[in-house]
């Protein structure tokens, strides 16, 4: 019996620390960590994160593509184009990537900032992930390749 008085009483007394420790310091969070509060102007209005740069994406034919690889010799080309579909790529010097659609978000995010891509048998899926994704921030262009038939059409 006054082991059990004990036990309550030492069950008690922690009870009582830790709403003690509670109301002294105030809500505690993940870890014991305060959360950051955002910052504030002077005016006292929050202030706006830096702008980040968002990538051009921008629609080519096979032929622009071309010239862009004459110049830019660290150009990623990532092939959306599905296995059934996959032919020859129209231009035979170029390193191609084969990426499946369900692959390409991990992809994206490997990608690095200061590197341009060109974006072959994109769908209108795939160019929506692209968009959405955080490839979009940093500085060098993103090429979708326009399917053939239309650069065909326009030339």
């Amino acid at each position: 019996m006054d082991f059990l008085l004990v036990l309550l009483a030492l069950v008690m007394g922690f009870l009582l620390h830790a709403a003690w420790q509670l109301t002294r310091t105030g809500k505690r969070h993940a870890g014991g960590r305060i959360p950051s509060k955002s910052r504030i102007t002077i005016e006292g209005r929050p202030a706006s994160p830096p702008a980040e740069r968002k990538r051009r994406l921008q629609w080519i034919s096979v032929s622009e593509l071309r010239s862009i690889l004459a110049r830019n010799d660290d150009l990623v080309v990532i092939d959306l184009r599905s296995d059934g579909h996959r032919a020859a790529f129209p231009i035979s010097s170029a390193q191609v990537l084969p990426v499946r659609t369900h692959e390409l978000e991990e992809v994206l995010r490997w990608l690095p900032d200061d590197r341009s891509a060109a974006f072959y048998g994109a769908s209108g899926l795939c160019v929506s992930i692209i968009e959405s994704s955080g490839c979009t921030r940093g500085r060098a262009p993103l090429y979708v390749l326009k399917p053939e038939r239309e650069s065909t059409e326009a030339a």
